[in-house]
């Protein structure tokens, strides 16, 4: 479970929910990772069984990132958490409001 609760995890996998990416493709879409934190996530993600990496022996050398069948199936209640928290964004908001006028 801490492997898919960080921040850049999510974001990954939500990234490759439309298809297999190449490495830079993933690094242009999901904003403000380093190359190396998208290359340590990407292997805790395979290494866990959500992603698979690909490598085409060609010139030069292809490799793509794809949701594996555990993957997929993990994105759909994540699905769910982001639309109930965008469902739920003015109560939290005003739950945090209400803590910082207490503090």
């Amino acid at each position: 479970m801490a492997q898919i609760g960080d921040k850049w995890s999510l974001l990954i996998l939500f990234a490759l929910v439309d298809g297999p990416e190449r490495f830079n493709a993933l690094k242009s879409r999901v904003e403000g990772i380093s190359q190396r934190m998208l290359t340590q996530t990407l292997r805790d993600l395979e290494r866990e069984g959500y992603v698979i990496r690909t490598v085409y022996p060609e010139v030069p050398v292809r490799v793509e990132y794809a949701l594996k069948e555990m993957g997929k199936d993990l994105v759909k209640p994540l699905y769910q958490l982001v639309s109930w928290a965008d469902q739920h964004q003015e109560e939290i908001n005003r739950a945090r409001k209400e803590y910082d006028e207490k503090s």
